[in-house]
């Protein structure tokens, strides 16, 4: 006898057939990308709003990296206040499990000799990050967290470390198992190239590298390789965008801060988005403009 799955799940239920292993149960992410958090109270109020939102309608928080306003090439005092103040928000409103990510300007003052760790040693303590990359599972997904950020002189570019690129290689094997990744420096989106100031130089529009991952066609492949990663999130460049490619999407997030909490940046104003992932291995999202939610 041939049974559909839904005439199989009513036997199930009625109790005359065994139990069919149910898929995993869809969970919510509320996804925080460049919050920009400053000392000043006011904004931090602001802020806190934001957290709250996000804290009551998800199962998750992720922070995608500028978690604070700036904290690269600043004197102790304006860096201690910044982690003081995460610390205050945080522990006020956010009522979720969380990770984050890095952002540029949660890595403090670069170094002359180049190092993967420059600076980053603090943001990963305060965040209560397990590395400055890593893996979570939950709900029959994969959350790969990836490190974006790293010195390039006295600034900074968006690059993947080969330690990093080699330990994502064997975290993709698990090809059975629907993956998302997300990482602060896009490594595929639009939102580089329609940047207002971007100019065609030599018969090419120049993308710099301080706004996309500079070597991200390895992570592309990778990717593509895999087959199983449905979804890649990044921010940083505070605009929103989709690019599907090759069975994944793309998502650059906008800002939770929009123009550094000075009204929209580009049109975008502060948002963020909640990603639900399903049992099936397919994900929905929606944005959520939180500064004019009721």
């Amino acid at each position: 006898m041939n049974l559909s799955r839904r005439e199989a799940l009513s036997l199930a239920a009625a109790g005359l057939l065994p139990g069919i292993p149910s898929r995993p149960a869809s969970f919510k992410i509320s996804y925080l990308t460049d919050i920009h958090l400053p000392v000043d109270p006011l904004i931090q109020e602001r802020a806190s709003e934001a957290i709250d939102i996000a804290s009551s309608n998800a199962d998750f928080v992720l922070f995608g990296g500028d978690n604070l306003m700036a904290i690269d090439h600043k004197d102790e005092p304006t860096i201690k206040g910044q982690f003081e103040g995460w610390k205050r928000v945080m522990g006020n409103w956010l009522k979720k499990p969380s990770r984050a990510i890095l952002g540029n300007h949660d890595v403090e003052q670069w170094e002359s000799t180049p190092s993967v760790m420059n600076g980053k040693k603090r943001a990963l303590d305060h965040f209560g990050m397990p590395g400055r990359f890593w893996a979570h599972k939950q709900n029959g997904w994969k959350i790969i967290g990836l490190d974006t950020v790293h010195q390039d002189g006295n600034g900074f570019k968006g690059w993947l470390d080969p330690e990093q690129l080699e330990w994502l290689a064997g975290e993709l094997k698990d090809t059975s198992t629907p993956t998302m990744v997300v990482g602060h420096i896009p490594i595929l989106t639009v939102t580089s190239l329609a940047h207002s100031n971007l100019k065609p130089k030599d018969r090419a529009f120049p993308i710099p590298f301080d706004s996309h991952v500079s070597n991200h066609y390895e992570a592309v492949k990778l990717f593509r390789e895999a087959g199983n990663v449905k979804l890649v999130l990044s921010g940083h460049t505070h605009m929103q965008d989709r690019v599907d490619y090759a069975g994944t999407s793309y998502i650059c997030a906008g800002a939770v801060c929009g123009g550094w909490w000075n009204g929209p940046n580009q049109g975008f104003g502060p948002a963020f988005p909640i990603i639900e992932l399903k049992g099936d291995g397919t994900f929905t999202h929606t944005y959520i403009n939180w500064e004019s939610a009721d």
